[in-house]
């Protein structure tokens, strides 16, 4: 199983292929007004058949007739999905779905974006689903708080409003772990993590527009994972899921209103010198 994404110029970007080699082509494709809001079908040792649900429809069933069960998954109202999650081998062992939530205009004064971007997640496969999804407007990351021991068991955002007042996202993860807390400098945005991960997060640093954080969390973990966002964003919030620990971390982006203030602060300098230059 494999999604295709369209983006805003037309050009097509070709997702992840999941599963073995056998079975034959079958395609199914979206209306640029359609989006995905679940699946269903029958499943027992594997996924025996699969139908995609849209805003609009239902398509065809692709699969057998087998199964020990029906199954039905559906993202939360006001989301869609935005890519699969599963096992696989020879066949489709597991699917379920990533999802991201419709949200309102940012205020203009962060670009206008019109909804969140969704990073890529490292970590192991359990847990439930999180989204940083109620971000204030108008405010900024002022803090990122951990709790980790061996491994990272919870983390949290803080955002500050211009005039001063604190807002907290929702804290995400177990109730273990020692406290710390990474605090942003007037001027300073989140713009990826890094750390090692396995079965969970083992270990994570913030990656900012100047620095880098300490690694909170334990020394283990099977493979060293990084996740910056697009140039021109900036890091709002946490994704990823969770349960006694940290299962898997990923980041919300949008549009950086900050770093398009100093593009246009150093291109006006720039016109400025060139001016003074050829007046000269």
């Amino acid at each position: 199983m494999q999604l295709v994404f369209a983006l805003s110029d037309g050009r097509t970007v070709t997702g992840p292929r999941h599963g073995g080699e056998g079975g034959g082509l079958n395609v199914f494709r979206l209306d640029p007004d359609e989006y995905l809001v679940g699946i269903a079908g029958r499943s027992g040792q594997y996924i025996d058949s699969i139908q995609f649900m849209t805003n609009k429809r239902t398509s065809p069933v692709f699969g057998g007739r087998g199964g020990d069960r029906d199954f039905r998954i559906e993202v939360p109202g006001n989301a869609q999905v935005a890519g699969l999650a599963g096992r696989s081998g020879e066949f489709l062992d597991a699917v379920g779905l990533t999802f991201i939530r419709f949200r309102r205009e940012f205020n203009s004064s962060f670009g206008g974006a019109p909804q969140l971007g969704q990073s890529t997640l490292a970590g192991g496969p359990g847990g439930a689903d999180f989204f940083d999804q109620e971000i204030p407007d108008e405010a900024r990351i002022v803090e990122v708080r951990v709790e980790a021991g061996e491994f990272v068991d919870a983390v949290q955002m803080v955002y500050a409003f211009p005039d001063g007042r604190p807002a907290e996202a929702a804290r995400h993860g177990g109730e273990g772990g020692r406290a710390a807390s990474f605090r942003l400098e007037p001027g300073e945005y989140i713009v990826g993590i890094s750390g090692r991960c396995g079965k969970y997060v083992d270990s994570v640093r913030i990656l900012t527009n100047r620095r880098m954080s300490p690694p909170f969390g334990g020394a283990g973990g099977e493979r060293d994972y990084r996740i910056e966002v697009p140039d021109g964003n900036h890091v709002v919030g946490f994704i990823g899921r969770s349960g006694q620990f940290i299962d898997a971390l990923g980041l919300a982006y949008a549009r950086n209103p900050f770093q398009q203030r100093e593009m246009r602060d150093r291109d006006d300098r720039d016109r400025d010198r060139n001016r003074r230059r050829d007046n000269n």
